[in-house]
């Protein structure tokens, strides 16, 4: 019996010498990471219009206000084909005003504010949409913000790019070093992200013998871009 243990024994130890030799006591590796960016056409651009008054009462307050985006959204939906879905109530409230006369505290009135959000698609009618909103008497039209709703194909691409840039960053190193790039030991992800444009109209002045109903807002879109970042272990081949 102690014999055959003895013989199992060695047959172990063997086997374990056998992996161990199959797994290298060090890998010399190299991590490098790689970025890119890609470029895009917007599709879609979002805006805020708010309006705010101050009334004797709460309830003034909030028929006046009410009124300024009444009028703004019927001119979005009826003039510019903006539909229910693309508006969007972000914020509404109403408080009590105070001015300091006198060094006292002073109620005043009440304040009632409200704010829209906006999308639409059509980019080339901006410049008219807030030419239209500005003729309104109270109302505030933020900055335009542009982007792109499906940007899947850029996200990919750019991370594709990122990659591509890791492995070229690795040749580069282990080219000086004499070596070679081996195979991919781990890759990490790291940050996707959009940077979405924010634009004001550009607001083109008339001179002193233009009617100013001959003045038109224009306003100029730009590309809008995705970025990613990878970092990669490769193995060094000597």
């Amino acid at each position: 019996m102690k014999r055959v243990f003895a013989v199992m024994l060695v047959a172990f130890m063997a086997l374990g010498a056998v992996f161990a030799a199959d797994i290298p006591d060090y890998i010399p590796t190299v991590s490098v990471s790689g970025r890119a960016e890609v470029t895009m056409q917007p599709d879609t651009a979002s805006f805020q219009i708010s309006a705010s008054s101050v009334e004797a009462t709460t309830d003034e307050a909030r028929i006046k206000t009410s009124e300024m985006i009444n009028t703004a959204v019927s001119i979005l939906m009826n003039s510019f084909g903006i539909t229910e879905d693309n508006l969007a109530t972000s914020y509404i409230s109403a408080s009590p005003e105070y001015q300091w006369i006198d060094d006292e505290k002073v109620l005043v009135g009440q304040r009632a504010t409200q704010t829209v959000d906006v999308k639409t698609k059509d980019l080339d009618s901006i410049g008219s949409i807030y030419e239209e909103l500005m003729k309104i008497d109270g109302i505030t039209v933020s900055d335009v913000t542009l982007d792109k709703k499906d940007k899947s194909e850029e996200y990919r691409e750019a991370r594709m790019e990122a990659v591509k840039d890791a492995y070229a960053k690795a040749e580069a190193y282990l080219e000086a070093a004499g070596a070679e790039v081996g195979r991919i030991l781990s890759i990490t992800d790291g940050s996707s992200y959009a940077t979405p444009i924010y634009r004001t109209a550009n607001l083109m002045l008339a001179s002193a013998d233009t009617a100013a109903k001959e003045v038109s807002t224009e306003y100029y879109t730009d590309d809008i871009s995705v970025s990613a970042s990878v970092s990669i272990v490769y193995e060094i081949v000597q």
